[in-house]
């Protein structure tokens, strides 16, 4: 019995260890990825619903499969953004990682959709930075 009572505290205490204070830059980061998860999700569908809404000859050829490809980013990005909210450090992982990721697709579309692209360039860096820089406890 003692045996088992040393466990669950031991196991507690260390997952008070892996649980990270929430600053005001991983609030900021979490629902900017919350809000950028549902904003991809939304794409998704409508990309695969919807395809006339999109120019397929600019930059997609296959909006089924770029629709799925959002939906599961997004999706990812919801993930991320309330596991940052719940002060996890695999949220902080994922969300740099999808950040990081998501930095360098925008790039690839500055000639197709400029201002588009700067904006998801900036939004992505300024979630880059709120995990890493304005969080360092996480890492």
């Amino acid at each position: 019995m003692a045996a088992s009572a040393s466990t669950t505290i031991g196991s507690e205490a260390a997952a008070a260890s892996r649980r990270i204070g929430l600053t005001g830059w991983g609030i900021f980061a979490s629902v900017t990825l919350i809000a950028l998860g549902a904003v991809n999700a939304i794409n998704g569908f409508t990309a695969i619903q919807h395809s006339s809404y999109y120019r397929s000859d600019i930059v997609y050829d296959n909006l089924t499969f770029w629709g799925w490809l959002f939906i599961i980013w997004g999706v990812l990005e919801l993930i991320a953004g309330g596991l940052v909210l719940a002060r996890s450090t695999l949220g902080y992982y994922l969300g740099v990682s999808l950040a990081l990721v998501a930095a360098i697709l925008w790039f690839f579309m500055i000639f197709a959709a400029p201002m588009p692209a700067l904006a998801g360039i900036l939004l992505s860096m300024a979630v880059l930075y709120a995990l890493t820089r304005g969080s360092e406890e996480a890492f």
